[in-house]
């Protein structure tokens, strides 16, 4: 018998937010740092967005205005939740103010309300027109510690350049947890096209450490890379439970193992 406790919590009070642009990745990091410190435990969300991906959603979209002009490296919707609307205000506005005197933000625009964050939200969340412009699309989701990640998506740049150039892609993700995710495409699904572009983006990661999937999990198609991320011993501890938990291989067989 399996059983399972859920808990219930109350709705948030209180939600800000805001879209804020930032010019270097070490300014990134350091305002994700100083942001997560100022709110208390608050944070709900630090969603960035590469220039590649906005640019992309703005300037070739016509859907969502311009909240911010295109012509910084990095844009993060930032939010945070609380139970006191004025003073959770209060102190969200007290750290872009901050990271503004540090240099770490050059330009920002907080929501005035519902509308307001749901169009900032409508940016990030517009999935559907990548898929639609960079078509056929392919969709990449790993995980890298956040130092590895500007050299890392810098490499993964140049190199899909290199070999199709005139390939599109695009990075976003919430780097909090070292999330990453690329949206891109060289013009055909082909399979040696679709095995070259992963041996970059994979082969890339696997030199600093990442791991394939953050989020979607291993499936099919990662399984050939999972000694990228996963050492010999850890796939062997991986078979070794698939055996004691599912000794008659009924439970998804022929997936990962």
């Amino acid at each position: 018998m399996t059983r399972a406790v859920l808990r219930l919590r109350p709705a948030p009070r209180s939600r800000n937010t805001a879209l804020v642009a930032i010019d270097t990745f070490e300014h990134l990091g350091r305002f994700l740092h100083s942001v997560d410190s100022a709110f208390g435990g608050t944070l709900s969300a630090f969603e960035v967005m590469w220039n590649d991906f906005y640019s992309l959603i703005i300037d070739d979209g016509d859907k969502h205005g311009r909240p911010l002009d295109t012509s910084h490296a990095y844009y993060v919707l930032l939010e945070s939740t609380g139970g006191h609307q004025e003073s959770d205000s209060a102190r969200f506005e007290s750290a872009l103010q901050e990271a503004f005197e540090e240099e770490q933000v050059v330009d920002a625009v907080i929501a005035q309300s519902q509308q307001q964050r749901e169009e900032l939200w409508a940016i990030r969340d517009d999935i559907e027109y990548l898929v639609h412009t960079l078509y056929p699309p392919m969709a990449f989701d790993i995980s890298l510690a956040i130092p590895q990640m500007e050299d890392y998506v810098n490499e993964v740049n140049g190199r899909m350049k290199e070999h199709w150039p005139q390939s599109r892609m695009v990075t976003f993700g919430h780097i909090g947890d070292g999330n990453i995710h690329f949206v891109l495409t060289v013009g055909s699904l082909d399979e040696q096209d679709v095995l070259g572009v992963q041996e970059i983006i994979y082969g890339a990661l696997g030199q600093r450490g990442g791991v394939i999937s953050a989020e979607h999990g291993i499936g099919l198609e990662k399984r050939a890379y999972l000694g990228q991320s996963r050492s010999a011993e850890e796939i062997a501890l991986m078979k070794t439970l698939k055996q004691a938990m599912d000794p008659r291989n009924i439970l998804n067989p022929g997936k990962i193992f």
